[in-house]
Parts: structure tokens; sequence; C-alpha cells
């Protein structure tokens, strides 16, 4: 470790402030200029028995004016290690949640196969169960790019996926219960007709050939038959039918125009995509949440309804939570919070100062803030690289 003045944390008061940069070692930044150490943060380092931490600066009463200059308003708070704990609490009953939506639709598709049921009380309990989730996770669970799957079926987790974005999307546009059900209902459904196909045609470990492409066409109308033959509403069924249809009339199985496209249907054909871009397939990597809004974007107004595109945006950003990315000062961080006022710029958490150090207490920021504004999304060997040193914060905290 570089020559720095050793400080006893015994001797530190909570709500001290210091004008450098203090560090538990050499790799991880405790606190920045502008944050102060917490009593919580003090006694969580006297429970893991650290005896003193490392600066170059002095103790100051309050943050320097550098520090105020530069994170002024544009610091949103300092997320505590006790947040940190929560986030992962969290995260923890979010994978639960998805655990247990995969478990339901995998033996609902498996059901039918075996006895051409779709109980319609279980899917609407399931599908209230998750409105209920998403009012109480959104944040979390709408990071859909981090929620693995790979030891299950494709289609599941993508009608998973699909499913949770589109009840997003039916919140954020205010349906009513009933309507919120039906889209619910259609979401998880949209796919069903891909039973009646073989299995090779949507479990395959290479892009389809021409001839097998329009061989999957046919799933929608497939879906269609069996829903109307169980019974089903008429609106979910003619979702599930147009959930493929383009708003330019380019779409399957019927071409039509996004005017004669029901909204449900809108609404299942951009979630799908997106769904479908975030997630690994055995013959291509996923996309990052922000490649995927940007391909998206390419076809606003063509393939995709255009008020539903800007839902979509609005609820997951440009740079959607859990995207890491690297801001103008140079600080890498990932995002945490979208931004109601502008899709552009959400909130970050910055994990890694400009050199490289971990920050142990890292602060969230407002990215509309210049030196705070978003440069770039990280590649995936940079994010594997955060992560691992993520993973050794955590074991060296656990030592």
């Amino acid at each position: 470790m570089p020559e720095r003045r050793k400080i006893a944390v015994s001797t530190i008061k909570p709500g001290q402030y210091f004008d450098a940069p203090v560090y538990l070692d050499d790799k991880y930044i405790l606190l920045s200029p502008e944050s102060p150490l917490s009593e919580e943060l003090k006694k969580l380092l006297q429970k893991w028995e650290y005896k003193a931490v490392y600066t170059d600066g002095a103790e100051v009463d309050s943050p320097s004016s550098s520090a105020i200059d530069d994170a002024g308003d544009d610091l949103v708070a300092t997320a505590t290690i006790d947040d940190a704990v929560k986030d992962q609490e969290t995260w923890s009953k979010v994978r639960h949640i998805y655990s247990d939506l995969s478990d339901f639709t995998e033996k609902l598709f498996a059901h039918f196969v075996a006895k051409e049921e779709l109980p319609q009380t279980r899917i609407s309990d399931k599908i209230k169960e998750t409105i209920e989730n998403l009012r109480n996770y959104r944040g979390h669970m709408l990071r859909l790019s981090e929620i693995r799957g790979t030891e299950r079926n494709y289609i599941v987790m993508h009608t998973v996926k699909s499913t949770v974005l589109c009840l997003a999307v039916g919140q954020n546009m205010k349906l009513p219960p009933h309507r919120l059900l039906e889209l619910g209902t259609a979401a998880l459904l949209h796919e069903i007709g891909m039973v009646r196909l073989p299995q090779k045609l949507y479990l395959s470990d290479q892009p389809l050939n021409p001839q097998e492409r329009k061989a999957i066409t046919a799933h929608p109308v497939l879906g269609f038959k069996i829903l109307r033959s169980l019974s089903f509403p008429m609106p979910v069924c003619l979702a599930v039918l147009e959930s493929h249809e383009r708003i330019d009339g380019k779409g399957y199985p019927r071409g039509l125009p996004g005017e004669k496209i029901s909204m449900h249907a809108r609404i299942i054909t951009a979630s799908d995509s997106y769904s479908a871009q975030v997630s690994r397939r055995p013959y291509r990597e996923a996309r990052d949440g922000h490649a995927s809004i940007l391909e998206l974007l390419k076809e606003r107004g063509t393939a995709y309804d255009d008020q539903v595109l800007r839902i979509i945006i609005q609820l997951m950003s440009v740079y959607p939570v859990g995207t890491y990315v690297e801001l103008q000062s140079g600080s890498k961080g990932i995002v945490v919070e979208t931004n109601p006022e502008d899709a552009r710029q959400p909130f970050v958490r910055v994990i890694m100062s400009p050199e490289g150090k971990r920050y142990m207490d890292p602060p969230t920021v407002r990215t509309s803030a210049e030196n705070y504004r978003i440069q770039r999304a990280l590649q995936p060997k940079e994010i594997e690289a955060i992560k691992h040193l993520e993973k050794a914060s955590s074991t060296h905290k656990a030592g």
C-alpha cells in the first residue's frame, strides 16, 4: 500500500468527513470526500475487526468545497453497506419469484401437452400474484438481462420475462384490472402454439433456415385455435394470434397494419422482442439491456407501436437498470434506478473510481450532471472484471 496516514477506527467520530478518499486497504475506497463516516459503518468496521483505515487527507467538519462543487445536488445518496445487504435480500426474493413463475409455466405447458388442458383459474391467480409482485419489486423484476434460467427450456424463460414486462407496461398505462389480467394471460400463453411444432424448431442450437422460419410462423394461429377451443376470452385469443404482427403490416400470420392490431398484441410484440434480445441462446450471447433498447428503437413505428415503445423506454431507460456504464469522470458503475424525467439519464451507483479503486460505500449519482454523464455502456469483459472485483470484495469482508 502507498504510504498513507493510518487512523484508528475507534478514534473516528460518527459524521466525520475527510478532505481526501479514505481507504480500507490498497484496493478498496471506504469513503469519498463528500461522504461522512456513519455510525452504522463504524460499527460494521468494528464488527469485521478492522482496527484502522488509511487516507492522504485530514479530518474536516464538513465536505470540502471542491467535493461539494463536484457532487452538489447530483449526489443523490450514499448507499450504505446495509443498503447493499437489503438489495441482496430483495434480489433473493425476486429470483425466487422468477423461479416460482418459471416452474408454474413449465408445468403448465407440460400439463397441456399431456392432457390438452389449461386451467384458467390457476392462470388468473398466478397473473394476479405477478401483478402484486411487480408493485412491490418492480425495479428489481425489470432487470431482465440479469435473470438467468439456463437450465430451463428457452421458451419458458422467454415467456416469463415477456409476461413480466407486458404487465409492467400495462400498469404504466393504468389498464383496468380485468384488462391487465387479459394482457398477462395472453403474454403467458402467447407461445403455447409452439408445443404443436417439432421441438427442434424452437430449441435449436443454431439459427433457423428460411424453411424452418416459415414453419415457426404457424404458431400464433395454432395458439389462437388452442385457446378458442378451451373457451379463453376473445381479447386473449386475439392478442395471441396477433402477437407477431408489425405496425408496418409486414408481420405474421395475417400481415395486419398497426391500426388493426389489438393493444394487447402491440404490448406483447415489443416486450417479446426485448425479452428475446436480453436472453442467451445456444447460438448467440445475450445482448445487454442498452443494446437491446437501441435495437428496438431502430424499428420504432415500423415493427413496434410508438406509445408502447415509449413506455418500455420510460420503464427500462435507454440504459436499463442493471446496465454497467462508464461516466464522463472515468468512474464506473451500475444503473440502479430509472429517471422518469429523462430516460437517457438514470441514476447510477458508482462502484469504481477513475483510478480503478472500488468504493466500499458507493455513492449514487444523477447522470444529468455534466461530470456524471454516461459515456458508454461497458463491454462484457469489463463487466466480468467488475463482478470479479465485487465477488472478491464480498470474500474480503466475510474473511
